[in-house]
């Protein structure tokens, strides 16, 4: 499931975004709408009823902590499978609505290429910031390991920090962006 479509610049105001197709070898948008401030009042509430239900909640299919975090890492992995090919599977429902746009001039380009770096700067600080998240979790979960909260947490921290790597591509983005930043195209 390998994605051959790489962002290259977010335009905040229009909420488009600006790929390459390296398969292609042309550049397109595609829309995305502004985040409903309804989804992340519902999200907080599930959290919080979530909690309230599976804080108390025990494991105790196993006393060894091996175990425990061996079973985590094969729910993480089936979690992270399922849903790379669920938002695989959408993007390429959704690729006849993509609208190729012609090669920006030079001068456009080295602009997109600078907006591109800053965002792209973001998303890894936003990457590495989660990664902590995740460890801590990870090391609370070793620690306290027959806690319910602490398994699920975990098992979806991980998988939506692997989604969020294959999502947003940095290393096939820095040597776009190195490449586009060179030699345009």
């Amino acid at each position: 499931m390998r994605r051959t479509y790489i962002p290259v610049h977010f335009d905040k105001t229009i909420f488009r975004t600006l790929y390459y197709d390296s398969k292609e070898r042309r550049f397109f948008e595609s829309s995305g709408g502004q985040q409903n401030s309804l989804l992340g009042l519902l999200s907080g509430t599930m959290g919080v009823v979530l909690y309230s239900y599976l804080s108390n909640w025990t494991l105790s299919f196993t006393d060894s902590r091996l175990t425990m975090m061996l079973a985590a890492a094969v729910l993480t992995l089936l979690l992270t499978v399922s849903l790379i090919w669920l938002c695989w599977y959408i993007s390429e429902k959704s690729r006849r609505k993509w609208e190729y746009v012609p090669t920006p001039s030079p001068e456009e380009l080295q602009g997109l290429v600078r907006s591109g770096r800053r965002w792209l700067m973001s998303q890894v600080m936003l990457l590495t910031g989660f990664f902590v998240l995740n460890t801590f979790f990870t090391l609370f979960l070793f620690i306290f390991f027959n806690n319910g909260i602490l398994f699920v947490g975990m098992i979806i921290l991980w998988a939506i920090l692997f989604l969020m790597l294959w999502l947003l591509q940095p290393f096939a983005r820095l040597s776009l962006l190195r490449s586009l930043e060179k030699q345009p195209f």
